[in-house]
């Protein structure tokens, strides 16, 4: 609770400082009495406590800046007690006087706090705003010289207070010099730069008008203004110290930008027509004497300089970004070649099998859409899912090398019983299916068994070695209209059944077999009391930075455990999710969880402070509207950083129903949460496309990384890094298993991968503890 209220103190005692210090300059207005002249020490003597409270509070880094605006203050402190004692007793007060000393040596205190303030931000945007703030300096001089130093100049003051008369407005130059410095280097970002400067504009604002009528008629006019001026100018300067955004007054990063605004441009010019506009009108005689005309003339010559080197500046500038401009086309014309080559192998690799050659998933799904739209599809098409019986066996005793050379001889022999016309593919795994259209003579049982006897034959696989492996063919003969969807749910039950009656056979579906989807009833049944049983649980798989092994991130994986039962794997449950429209609030549900767990790990892991969060979001939550107004909500609730929250979509929900999708999308991309492009080079891989795309990251699907002996897809993963870093986009490769992987796509330049050679997907206090004792990730072996 203490620590709560000491934060609450911290947050707003810039804005209760201002308001005591208004309240107090109130009082200075209205009370007559002598001891009125106390008040502007008193709150000179404030401010410079609140700096150093400020800089105890804050701990900007380095604080030499702001010690020496507190040394400023200090001597202004002292400066106004001098002051004002005098003015207490109803004296005249001196001049010059001790306070003249100690008020002019406190400028140079505040200008080298500006120099070290600037320092600390680096070099960028150097001489631009050096000229700039000269220009408006010099510009100003001129009024400086014709209102202030003329009148002085012509009076008959000795050498002594001359030289204190004329100090103060050089000092006062000086000032406006540093500040137009800062506000045109770093800009008005932060509040307390915004208070500080409020404070330069009101310590000008008070002495302009008191010197300038001081100079002209011997003593000043509207004194009281300018002293109720100066004490404002004090809480600003203390509350910009106590502001929490002070701490980063010395992280700035310069402005880069050489562009001159409509504004800038109009604040460097009117001060730069300051002189000849006086000369002209002759203001103050200024003419009719050679030496002031001499002055100003002068000090227009050397802002003629100046205008003249910041256009060389400007225009340096101009044929830098004209050398970067056509740097920058030749790239994206060598990468528009590359483009066009890429594009080939992308395409071909997003309807093919990257392992058989056979059409995909994608590619089969469109072309049966195709078929079942057809005016006469319904009479003569037959659709087959042919699963390997055993191939698990095979796969443990042989090696995955061996499984995938089956497959591809599998695959060949398919071809050879299908017809030209008919389309193969391979759905994943060790699952095909076959597509024909236009079967008028042959039944479907029939044809199923012409794919069944390539079967009987055993099958060579280098090494001399054969192999048997049956299949089992669901069948479906499409002799009515029906979708899409319920043709490839007939056919998978049907293989089901082939399966159930002793595999290695074919089974034309029938109506009554379609008693099986009962069991995924009974998981939709079961799926609706997940969330209220507390079944669902998130885990979480690191995403690691390959050149240092660092952990840069984690996915949000969710996992089932139904009643005590053995876990449900995701793809057996997330299809029912997603079709009985229950992925909306377990899909937010996860989204919360990953959020509240992300804060977590950033408020007690040492070092997790920018470790991102991925959450999967599938088609069904995009396309809802309220989706956006969800991520928001639940960012506020738990207090997670937007930047930190990735959100992972596939390929295929972005690019089906993409005018829906679209606008959902940019408004999570205003809320500052990133978008990762799930499973790339799976679905409709387009390298244009992907130039449309609304994403920040690129998941390279593991099927790019596990191919054929354990290596990587060298050529397709180095173009797509080759297009990631031309588009400006992050990318992590999925389903990292082995060293020779990991050090394989390192060697390549992806930046990022995760997989189990890293780690498991872990529960939340399991990744907490690994994430604390494995800040540099350390693998089995050596990290590439």
């Amino acid at each position: 609770m203490q620590e709560a209220q000491s934060k609450a103190l911290r947050r707003n005692a810039w804005w209760w400082f201002l308001a005591a210090g208004a309240a107090v300059i109130i009082v200075y207005v209205v009370v007559t009495a002598p001891v009125r002249h106390l008040i502007s020490p008193m709150l000179a003597a404030c401010s410079t406590v609140a700096i150093l409270v400020g800089v105890r509070w804050h701990r900007p880094r380095p604080s030499r800046s702001w010690y020496l605006f507190a040394a400023g203050m200090g001597l202004f402190t002292v400066a106004d007690v001098i002051f004002g004692a005098f003015l207490f007793a109803g004296r005249l007060v001196p001049f010059p006087s001790p306070a003249d000393v100690l008020y002019l040596a406190a400028y140079p205190c505040f200008a080298a706090g500006l120099v070290s303030l600037m320092a600390a931000w680096g070099r960028g945007g150097r001489w631009g705003a050096v000229l700039d703030a000269g220009i408006i300096t010099l510009g100003m001089s001129t009024l400086a010289w014709a209102f202030i130093v003329m009148p002085y100049l012509r009076g008959h003051l000795s050498a002594l207070p001359l030289t204190v008369s004329l100090a103060y407005p050089l000092a006062d130059l000086l000032l406006l010099g540093m500040a137009a410095r800062l506000v045109l280097v770093a800009g008005l970002r932060l509040p307390a730069l915004g208070l500080f400067t409020a404070w330069v504009v009101a310590t000008l604002a008070a002495d302009a008008p008191y010197y300038s009528t001081l100079a002209a008629t011997g003593a000043p006019i509207g004194a009281d203004v300018s002293y109720a001026l100066w004490m404002a100018s004090y809480p600003l300067l203390g509350a910009g110290a106590l502001h929490p955004s002070m701490a980063r007054t010395t992280q700035l990063v310069p402005r880069h930008r050489e562009r001159l605004s409509r504004a800038r441009m109009t604040v460097l010019t009117l001060p730069a027509l300051l002189g000849p506009v006086m000369l002209i009108a002759d203001v103050g005689g200024v003419r009719g004497q050679a030496a002031h005309t001499m002055a100003i003339a002068s000090i227009v010559a050397a802002l003629t300089v100046l205008l003249v080197v910041r256009i060389m500046l400007l225009a340096r500038f101009a044929e830098a970004q004209a050398d970067q401009a056509s740097a920058r086309a030749r790239i994206a014309e060598d990468a528009l070649r590359r483009q066009t080559s890429l594009q080939e192998q992308l395409t071909h690799q997003a309807f093919h099998d990257a392992l058989t050659g056979l059409a995909n998933r994608p590619l089969f799904f469109e072309r049966l859409e195709h078929a079942l739209s057809r005016p006469a599809a319904h009479r003569n098409t037959v659709l087959l899912l042919i699963d390997l019986d055993g191939f698990k066996d095979i796969n443990d005793s042989l090696g995955h090398p061996a499984g995938d050379e089956l497959l591809v001889t599998v695959g060949h022999r398919l071809l050879g019983a299908a017809r030209r016309s008919d389309t193969v593919a391979r759905m994943g795994g060790d699952e095909f299916a076959v597509l024909a259209e236009d079967l008028k003579e042959t039944p479907a049982e029939t044809y199923a068994q012409r794919f069944l006897d390539r079967f009987k034959e055993p099958f060579a696989l280098s090494g001399h070695r054969s192999v048997f492996v049956a299949a089992s063919i669901g069948v479906v003969a499409i002799t009515e209209p029906i979708t899409f969807h319920d043709a490839v749910r007939n056919a998978d039950i049907a293989l089901y059944v082939a399966k159930e009656r002793g595999r290695d056979r074919a089974e034309l579906f029938e109506p009554a077999m379609s008693l099986g989807r009962q069991s995924r009833a009974r998981i939709a049944q079961d799926l609706r009391y997940a969330l209220p049983r507390n079944e669902l649980a998130v885990h979480y798989q690191p995403v690691i930075h390959l050149p240092t092994g660092q952990v840069t991130g984690v996915e949000a994986l969710l996992r089932w455990e139904r009643g005590g039962r053995s876990p449900t794997p995701p793809e057996v449950f997330v299809p029912v999710a997603e079709e009985t429209g229950l992925i909306r609030p377990i899909g937010a549900w996860v989204l919360r969880e990953a959020c509240r767990h992300g804060r977590n790990l950033h408020d007690t892991v040492p070092k997790a402070e920018a470790l991102s969060v991925a959450v999967n979001v599938s088609g069904r939550q995009l396309k809802d509207h309220r989706f956006p107004d969800t991520v928001r909500q639940i960012l506020h609730e738990t207090g997670f950083h937007p930047a930190s929250l990735v959100l992972e979509i596939t390929e295929s929900a972005l690019v089906t129903d993409a005018e829906t999708t679209s606008p959902h999308i940019r408004a999570l991309r205003d809320l500052g949460v990133r978008i990762s492009i799930d499973d790339f080079g799976t679905g409709y891989s387009s390298l244009a496309y992907l130039r449309d795309l609304p994403a920040d990251i690129v998941k390279i699907d593991q099927s790019f990384v596990l191919r054929e002996g354990g290596d990587v897809d060298t050529s397709l993963i180095q173009a797509i890094l080759q297009v990631g870093h031309a588009l400006d986009l992050d990318v992590i490769a999925e389903g990292i298993e082995t060293p020779h992987q990991a050090q394989r796509l390192h060697s390549l330049g992806c930046p990022h991968g995760q997989g189990f050679y890293y780690s498991p997907p872990l529960a939340p206090k399991a990744l907490e503890a690994y994430l604390t004792t494995q800040a540099i990730l350390t693998p089995t072996s050596p990290h590439p």
